[in-house]
């Protein structure tokens, strides 16, 4: 059976820090020289670490390039499972959550009941008229534009 990238880099993470800790042992032996050994652990220890480093990045690349191309293949198989009803559901809920924070809402379901939708309708655009009304009141009439004088 073939080993995986990650499976070979734990088994090299392991015996480094097998390497380190037998280091360790060595240097608390009488007559060893600490001096020189302790550089070369931290030695091990680079090694150790830059590996880990360079390997995890490649495999970062690699992983986040299948990682791309199964998340399109899931979202397709998502897009067909979905119900195209489930639109106006998901609207609805987000206007309950828009409500809870106080906003308004972003559309209007109409009813069932033509009847109660044509009222419905009717007293929108009443509104509507009346806002305009209102508006033309406030703002003072146009005077007629003067050309520009030219020298």
């Amino acid at each position: 059976m073939k080993q995986t990238t990650y499976e070979l880099l734990a088994l090299l993470d392991r015996t480094l820090h097998d390497s380190v800790v037998l280091l360790k042992r060595i240097t608390a032996c009488p007559g060893q020289r600490s001096d020189i050994l302790v550089p070369l652990m931290n030695e091990v220890q680079y090694l150790r670490a830059q590996v880990g480093f360079e390997v995890t990045s490649e495999a970062s690349e690699y992983e986040h390039a299948n990682q791309t191309h199964w998340s399109r293949i899931h979202n397709r198989y998502l897009r067909r499972l979905k119900d195209p009803d489930d639109v106006f559901l998901e609207a609805e809920e987000r206007d309950k959550e828009r409500m809870k924070l106080g906003l308004p809402p972003r559309f209007m379901v109409l009813p069932w009941n033509s009847e109660e939708g044509e009222r419905l309708i009717a007293a929108r655009r009443s509104k509507t008229r009346k806002k305009r009304k209102n508006k033309s009141k406030s703002m003072p009439p146009k005077t007629a534009r003067q050309p520009a004088k030219t020298p």
